[in-house]
């Protein structure tokens, strides 16, 4: 967290990520309870930020060192949790990844269990593991 520019329910990277790729869904929004500016993906009047312990509560990570299968599964999960109370974090360090047992990536992890490995997950597959109805991008 940037203590000048507030929390975040993303981490620099994915916004980085998701404004090179034009995700016009990520915007900036004010806390209602700590009043700090992040940047969400959620969308109504009221949007509480994660720091606050509320709104966004769930995660999917993504894990990976890069390379065009790691950014197309990272893309297609930003995609999936739009509107949803889960939020994408990109692991990239090579000694969290090998905590979580994966041999090869990129992988997802929704809430601490491992997803998939080593292949790009479709669409449909992280709405299923989120709980979400897919509505076919």
């Amino acid at each position: 967290m940037d203590k000048e520019k507030g929390c975040s329910c993303f981490n620099t990277v994915l916004v980085d990520h998701a404004l090179k790729k034009k995700k016009s869904s990520l915007h900036n929004a004010t806390c209602p309870v700590c009043h700090k500016t992040f940047t969400t993906n959620r969308v109504g009047d009221v949007v509480i930020c994660f720091e606050c312990q509320k709104g966004l509560k769930h995660k999917v990570e993504v894990l990976g060192i890069g390379g065009k299968q790691y950014h197309d599964t990272l893309n297609v999960a930003v995609q999936a949790v739009l509107g949803t109370e889960f939020r994408v974090i990109p692991v990239t360090d090579m000694e969290t990844i090998m905590t979580y047992g994966v041999a090869v990536t990129p992988a997802v992890v929704v809430d601490g269990k491992v997803m998939c490995e080593g292949n790009v997950p479709e669409y449909d597959e992280i709405c299923e593991w989120i709980g979400k109805q897919s509505d076919t991008k």
